[in-house]
């Protein structure tokens, strides 16, 4: 059996729950793939019963948040170190590796989880300037590993908004960051938040109308 093979079976009995996605980063500068030829995409999604307990709520409780963010960092750190043990390199780009590459100033990652979920093709950046999916709208927790091993990468996809005209993360959120842009590939950031006044409160990413789907459809709580 292939390592990346093995790899993925074995994150299988880590948690049934993860979702895996390899992609060719070859083409980005140096600073930013480290001089790895792929990314390895891990993300999880949060509970559908957790979001729809926070649909339409003032305040959002992050325990379900922290706890996928903390097992997804974990998770990325333990497969480096299963790539590393089969004689390949790589690096997770959890965040507590990622002490010395994050800018405070601009409050910006090198290479985002992000970029490499967009390249993957499982979603768009909304405009709550999270990543969006159909199906788990944002409400999934990411992590990716960089690495020289050999992987079975996706077809790489030109990713599209699918936000349209709908503007519920722009008016649902309290400081107002949110510019209403339609995302498409070369977009700034700063054309999308004003992310200097986000209060991370997590009302865009819970009430976002792909999340709602989401958690509508599987939450053991809406179907009783």
């Amino acid at each position: 059996m292939k390592p990346y093979d093995e790899l993925l079976d074995e994150l299988v009995k880590r948690s049934k729950d993860i979702k895996v996605k390899a992609v060719d980063i070859s083409s980005y500068t140096f600073k930013e793939n480290r001089g790895y030829r792929f990314a390895i995409l891990l993300y999880i999604p949060l509970d559908p019963d957790y979001i729809y307990a926070q649909l339409d709520q003032s305040s959002v409780e992050y325990g379900e948040f922290c706890d996928k963010e903390r097992f997804t960092d974990e998770t990325a750190e333990w497969t480096a170190e299963f790539i590393a043990q089969h004689g390949y390199k790589a690096f997770a780009q959890s965040e507590r590796n990622l002490t010395d590459t994050f800018d405070k100033s601009t409050k910006t990652s090198v290479f985002p989880h992000k970029t490499v979920a967009v390249l993957s093709g499982i979603g768009w950046i909304g405009k709550n300037n999270l990543l969006v999916t159909k199906e788990y709208g944002s409400a999934i927790s990411m992590c990716t590993v960089l690495t020289n091993m050999p992987c079975t990468v996706a077809v790489s996809q030109r990713a599209v908004s699918d936000c349209m005209s709908c503007r519920i993360c722009t008016d649902i959120c309290p400081p107002k960051v949110l510019h209403n842009t339609l995302w498409e590939s070369g977009t700034s950031r700063d054309d999308i938040v004003n992310i200097y006044q986000c209060k991370e409160c997590l009302q865009c990413l819970i009430n976002c109308k792909w999340t709602r789907l989401y958690a509508m459809k599987y939450s053991n709580q809406c179907n009783t």
